[in-house]
């Protein structure tokens, strides 16, 4: 009887055995693919470390190839001048111009109406210019058209923006410089000015490059709102009261001379926007902008020079 016990305790030992023997053989099983697994990552880690230490001296590389360049390059490209043009001055400088003479015809002369694009033109025209001097010319913004002298051989790179609009694109390439278009502009319509500040506004009417008459409006506009006044809002309407009663004075004055003066070509104006569009309602002439600084002391001959103020440049 003991010996059956003892051989059922034996079998059952034996079985357990068995069991553990194959627990222990997946375990290893398991312990060999996960040294596997990890000796690959292992080796994936080292190629990416790789990978990514040969980036990195790539993008080192790069950044002095760059650095290299920018040294080698000049960042931006700039004009030689920029300057404001007083009217006689832009005279002296067409007389120049036009008198000028090249042995063979290397002189381009561009008028580029104010709404037209310069990329535009002939390419047998363009195709004269320099591409560095082209984005120049067409980086340079106006409302009112340019006016581009340009010499094949580079001795004379200029552009003009005039005070009266360019109606009509044209070009050529001659022996000498066409400057009649832009001399002729400066002999001026009769054209009106209106400077429109609150409280102050300039108004005249300019034949043959001075004013034939000119007047000052000046009204009562409040200043600007102060802590511990009105409400703001209070104060705003007050301030747009004052506004319109002083927009309603100018007209007054600006309709007749307006009337007077059934020729007028342009106006020319500057000043504040919104105050501009109530003086100017229901006129119907070409618009000249310009930034024009408040009338203040200054005569009508200062304010004329600021009106008839072109600009150049150099390329």
């Amino acid at each position: 009887m003991f010996d059956l016990f003892r051989k059922e305790e034996l079998n059952s030992l034996k079985e357990k055995v068995a069991l553990l023997e194959e627990e222990n053989r997946k375990l290893l099983l398991r312990l060999e693919k996960r040294d596997e697994k990890t000796k690959k990552t292992v080796a994936t880690k080292q190629e990416v470390d790789r990978e990514l230490n040969e980036a990195r001296q790539r993008i080192s590389s790069l950044e002095n190839e760059v650095q290299k360049l920018k040294k080698e390059t000049p960042s931006e490209l700039n004009f030689r001048f920029s300057e404001s043009l007083p009217k006689k001055r832009l005279e002296e400088i067409l007389f120049l111009l036009g008198s000028l003479q090249s042995k063979t015809s290397t002189l381009v002369t561009i008028y580029l109406a104010k709404d037209d694009a310069f990329q535009n033109l002939a390419p047998g025209i363009m195709d004269q210019i320099e591409s560095s001097d082209r984005y120049l010319i067409e980086k340079i913004e106006s409302t009112t058209g340019k006016a581009v002298f340009y010499d094949t051989e580079r001795t004379v790179k200029l552009v003009v923006i005039p005070v009266f609009p360019i109606l009509h694109t044209e070009y050529s390439m001659d022996r000498r410089f066409n400057t009649e278009p832009l001399k002729k502009s400066l002999e001026s319509e009769k054209t009106l000015v209106v400077n429109a500040h609150a409280g102050e506004t300039f108004t005249g009417v300019i034949e043959a490059g001075e004013f034939i008459e000119h007047e000052v409006i000046r009204s009562s506009v409040m200043g600007k709102h102060s802590k511990g006044g009105w409400s703001q809002k209070r104060f705003q309407s007050l301030v747009e009261e004052d506004v319109k009663h002083h927009a309603d004075k100018v007209r007054e004055a600006l309709l007749p001379m307006a009337g007077r003066h059934k020729d007028i070509q342009y106006i020319i104006t500057g000043g504040e926007g919104r105050l501009v569009k109530m003086v100017l309602e229901g006129l119907d002439y070409p618009l000249v902008m310009k930034s024009m600084e408040p009338v203040e002391r200054r005569s009508a001959e200062q304010v004329l020079r600021e009106v008839m103020m072109g600009r150049w440049y150099g390329i």
